[in-house]
């Protein structure tokens, strides 16, 4: 076993994930305006998507995106079609139904993971990058080629999730700080925004 290939990898595998993208943007913009705990439930979600584009790839069917690539744009327009709905009903819910502590309907519990489930899904470019990235890092001559990409996928998985929780503990302490979840009326618009921005991210080719 290469130690030092794993090693190189979980590296490169936080620099990925720290890198601006819409995934780290989402997470942070989302525990800024409305807490840590829709901020962490985002993470979920989105780290969860990570371990179905690691199962495709191992399963081959990541290279039917490669064999057909016109096929990307069809899952990209779904969620890119999913996000504008979201903003559009954000922009459109009246300020007074600001999240509170008291909201505990399984609805809103699930709300969250579920658009950072469905963010990841409708992103087929995940499953390219795992296509094109795993390979460069086999670290065992006598495992598998599936047990090792289970592996990185795993670890990838992890990193991932512990960076994007600490990155909504830091927005939400942030928020606290300057009193954006207290006095900003407004927070629905933000998310909207923000939304829209990464469907257009999506929609681009």
């Amino acid at each position: 076993m290469d130690l030092n290939t794993l090693l190189l990898f979980i590296l490169s595998s936080v620099a990925l994930t720290l890198f601006p993208g819409p995934d780290i943007l989402y997470v942070f913009s989302t525990s800024l305006t409305q807490g840590k705990k829709k901020g962490i439930k985002v993470s979920l979600g989105l780290t969860t998507g990570l371990w179905v584009h690691t199962l495709l790839v191992i399963f081959g069917v990541g290279n039917i995106l490669k064999i057909y690539p016109e096929s990307q744009r069809v899952f990209e327009i779904i969620g890119g079609s999913y996000l504008l709905f979201l903003a559009l009903k954000s922009w459109r819910a009246p300020m007074q139904n600001m999240p509170s502590k008291k909201e505990k309907t399984n609805k809103l519990k699930s709300q969250y993971f579920f658009t950072g489930l469905v963010m990841n899904l409708t992103n087929p470019k995940v499953s390219l990058f795992f296509l094109s990235f795993f390979p460069g890092f086999i670290f065992h001559q006598d495992l598998s080629y599936s047990l090792q990409f289970f592996i990185l996928g795993s670890l990838f998985f992890l990193q991932a999730l512990v960076l994007f929780c600490m990155v909504s503990l830091f927005a939400d302490a942030l928020s606290r700080k300057l009193k954006i979840q207290k006095e900003n009326t407004h927070w629905n618009k933000i998310q909207s925004l923000v939304l829209i921005a990464i469907a257009l991210v999506l929609f681009y080719p």
